[in-house]
């Protein structure tokens, strides 16, 4: 009844893994212009790092509102796609940025923090961006054994490919705390735009015939 409830409202749900990297994105954009010196070179986690203006509005609403975004896009993900590793990793993703906003960095951000809230921030935001470079690689698997999302398999594929290799040259591409920005900013475009076409199609289609063929079947061959 339950996974019967979610998939009703997965079309509406499912909106939210479109929005996500727009608010993100879109959100730290506005409240870096309201702090004096923020360039997009700077980490993301520095509007909410510890003492600075307007941090505890940015972990909120910033941090806070995309968990919320990736929680609702995790219950899409489960009613329509079934509740496997792709719906536990987005739902890691919630947990993870969400944790990213309770726990602020340091002061600028430092590779190695000095305090004990900055290393548990270090700790979620490495989760986090570790889980957002290998969900479109498990997507893949997801979507390849579907027939109504096979076509989404290779693009999936591709998208996983270039954010594990993005993650991977990261430190050596933008190992300076003045260009990280630009690395966080990368990844999160190429994922929020993986994360928005699953999420649009599932609004199109929020339950797949060929799942609910499945099950009818397994509904006769129980009842014969």
């Amino acid at each position: 009844m339950k996974f019967a409830l979610d998939a009703h409202r997965t079309p509406l749900i499912a909106l939210a893994g479109a929005i996500e990297p727009v608010w993100v994105l879109g959100g730290s954009v506005l409240f870096g212009s309201w702090r004096s010196g923020y360039e997009i070179g700077h980490a993301i986690s520095e509007l909410g790092q510890q003492g600075s203006t307007n941090a505890v509005a940015w972990n909120v609403v910033g941090f806070g509102g995309a968990a919320v975004l990736y929680a609702l896009f995790a219950v899409a993900i489960g009613a329509g796609l079934g509740r496997g590793w792709l719906f536990r990793l987005i739902a890691v993703q919630a947990i993870s940025i969400a944790a990213s906003g309770t726990f602020s960095c340091d002061p600028g951000c430092p590779p190695v923090m000095s305090s004990w809230q900055g290393w548990a921030h270090t700790v979620s935001g490495l989760t986090y961006f570790t889980t957002t470079c290998i969900v479109p690689l498990v997507g893949w698997q997801t979507f390849r054994r579907r027939t109504l999302w096979r076509s989404f398999a290779p693009v999936s594929l591709a998208a996983g490919v270039v954010l594990v290799g993005l993650f991977i040259a990261g430190p050596i591409l933008f190992g300076s705390t003045d260009l990280v920005g630009y690395w966080q900013r990368l990844t999160l475009v190429i994922a929020g735009g993986w994360s928005a076409t699953v999420a649009l199609r599932l609004h199109r289609v929020p339950r797949l015939p060929d799942e609910a063929e499945d099950a009818r079947r397994g509904r006769e061959l129980a009842n014969a």
